[in-house]
């Protein structure tokens, strides 16, 4: 490698020594965010059930790796919390395996040193400070006398009414004046996608005067996925009863559970968390924890509502409400999903969005994918989302080699921040895998290859494939496919900080077990790493039967691992309506992109979506 860097460097007109500088850190940049200057690149795939870390015995390889050097975040000092002896790694890995043994444990206070514990549990989470689509607060008392839009409009937000009567606003609050025959009351603000975003609703209630038990007065707030008619669809929402003198959680328009109401004082908070569980606290105090089904509300309406039969100096009243809406990491909030379009010269490319193994790297003034198709690889630039150009017809790569006589393929572009680096698999003649690469320097890319494969197969495993490539702070990391002599499956990771010198495996570690694969009915392959918000993210491909889904498992440090199960599976319709497979995943500052394969039956086509994801509140815990 060194001879190809001094290769391009003369090439560029650079000096020798530039080009041994290539594999240093580059100015700036984030692990894993593949921005301009020192960055970094990501792959996809997978699909399974979610569970916790496969236990091996032992300590899963902490006091037998670099692990001060593996953590996802170079910031946090492995020994800080380790120690130095076996014992406070026992410890760590216990700690982890605690926290990772079931979707709900790493929501846990304690497991917040786990970076990997913000993914999918509605913690560190980050607040919609711009244009949020909820008002901070709505203060309906002090909008007595007015309407409810001219109440919502006075904050920056927006209140649609509903019902027989319009609500009415009073030193109480907001009265629905719903009827004996129907609710009344207002949606307010935007949409909300429950399915990615966090809500924090607060809620102060005006109790009804007078109502001995044998009123009808009612006032709510809810969730609906449908549009108010005569009576909302409380998907899940708090629901005051003033006959029972109680305020229920309502989850799928029934009640899953009440408590006293209080007093006219009593403050009450409803969180939402996109993993779909509802937290209810009264006056600070939590009273429970509940599931909702926070997948089917990805374009949900807030309303205030209720009905009041008596006078409305005396009615149920909603005083005031506040909501923060943040969005969170959700693994299968995918947005935009689109096929790809190839173009040279204004036209299509015929059979290239059936190129296989896609890569994507952010070069920071340009996006680069690239495919291959045929056995040779193509490098094309994206100009619009989902929009990608090729500058000529010739391929960026094809096969010139003995070790790459069965032909080239699962491209891996990566962005060091001085050169543009391809991994790839190479196959020789009788179809065993090993792992090459070639750089280039120039913005067109071209790229010169290495004479010799950075990566072969040892004594036990006849071949390897996909490569995943994560470069940052002179650390390169690297997860393939391996598949052993008695045809089983799994995946291997790497890691070095000199390409020259070769690659050490992480050994004794928990993505081998977690991987394994037996059975010809099944397939995982595809493996794609980032680097996002303080944690690894390993998105893989698994085939059960003939269908492809991707999986996602996250790490702290590339040895123990928690099981996201499926991120990206068939969406019922168009060029991936049965299934993914072939995904390379890039981070982005607050949010994740994806190149893949869609399955829709008859071929896989290239396609892209993206996932609000955010990228820097991991909490430090140093």
């Amino acid at each position: 490698m060194a001879a190809v860097l001094a290769l391009v460097s003369v090439g560029c007109g650079s000096s020798s020594d530039g080009a041994g500088n290539a594999l240093q850190p580059g100015a700036g940049g984030d692990f894993g965010s593949g921005g301009a200057g020192g960055a970094s690149e990501n792959d996809a795939g997978g699909a399974g059930g979610a569970g916790g870390p496969v236990r091996i015995d032992g300590i899963l390889g902490v006091t037998d790796n670099p692990v001060d050097q593996l953590f996802a975040n170079p910031e946090r000092n492995a020994w800080d919390v380790l120690g130095a002896d076996a014992e406070a790694a026992a410890t760590y890995s216990e700690a982890a395996q605690i926290c990772y043994a079931s979707v709900d444990a790493c929501g846990d206070s304690e497991c917040g040193a786990f970076a990997s514990c913000c993914v999918n549990t509605g913690a560190c989470c980050e607040p919609i400070v711009v244009a949020p689509p909820l008002p901070s607060l709505l203060d309906f008392q002090k909008c007595a006398g007015q309407t409810a839009e001219g109440c919502a409009e006075g904050v920056g937000s927006s209140a649609i009414t509903f019902g027989e009567l319009e609500p009415i606003l009073s030193g109480r609050g907001l009265v629905p004046n719903g009827t004996a025959t129907s609710e009344g009351g207002a949606v307010i603000g935007d949409l909300v996608n429950l399915s990615s975003q966090r809500v924090d609703v607060d809620v102060q209630f005006t109790l009804p005067v007078g109502c001995a038990g044998t009123c009808l007065e009612s006032a709510g707030v809810a969730f609906t996925g449908s549009a108010p008619d005569a009576f909302v669809d409380a998907e899940v929402g708090l629901l005051l009863s003033g006959s029972r003198e109680v305020v229920s959680l309502m989850i799928g328009n029934a009640v899953a559970d009440s408590f006293d109401a209080g007093t006219d004082s009593t403050q009450w908070r409803l969180i939402l968390s996109p993993e779909g569980l509802a937290q209810v606290f009264r006056d600070g105090n939590l009273q429970g924890t509940y599931s909702f089904d926070a997948a089917a509300l990805e374009r949900a309406q807030f309303v205030v509502f209720g009905r009041n039969l008596g006078a409305a100096t005396t009615s149920a009243a909603i005083a005031a409400i506040g909501v923060e809406t943040s969005f969170c990491d959700n693994p299968q909030a995918w947005t935009d999903r689109r096929l790809a379009s190839i173009t040279l010269s204004g036209n299509e490319v015929p059979g290239h969005v059936l190129g296989s193994g896609p890569s994507i790297v952010d070069q920071g003034v340009r996006k680069h994918m690239a495919y291959a198709v045929d056995g040779e690889i193509f490098v094309s630039e994206e100009v619009a989302p989902g929009e990608f150009l090729l500058s000529d017809s010739s391929p960026a790569l094809v096969p010139t080699e003995p070790h790459e006589a069965g032909g080239v393929g699962d491209p891996e572009l990566v962005w060091d921040g001085n050169f543009l680096f391809l991994f790839y698999t190479a196959w020789d003649d009788n179809g065993v895998g090993s792992i090459g690469v070639a750089l280039s320097a120039q913005d067109l890319p071209v790229f010169t290859k290495a004479d010799i494969p950075t990566l072969v197969p040892p004594d036990d495993v006849d071949s390897y494939d996909a490569p995943s490539v994560v470069y940052r702070d002179g650390l390169w990391l690297l997860v393939v496919r391996a598949t052993l002599s008695d045809g089983a499956t799994e995946l291997h990771a790497f890691y070095t900080s000199d390409l020259d010198t070769g690659w050490e495996r992480v050994v004794n570690g928990g993505l081998e077990p977690l991987t394994h694969v037996d059975d010809p009915t099944s397939e995982i392959t595809d493996p794609s790493l980032i680097v996002h918000n303080s944690a690894y993210h390993l998105y893989y491909a698994r085939r059960t039967g003939t269908l492809w889904s991707v999986e996602l498992a996250v790490s702290d440090e590339l040895l123990l691992w928690r099981s996201m199960g499926e991120a990206l599976g068939g969406s019922n319709e168009g060029f991936d309506s049965l299934g993914a497979r072939s995904p390379d995943a890039l981070s982005q500052p607050d949010r994740i992109d994806i190149v893949y394969s869609g399955q829709d039956g008859v071929s896989f086509r290239l396609g892209t979506a993206s996932r609000a994801a955010p990228s820097d509140t991991a909490p430090s815990f140093f």
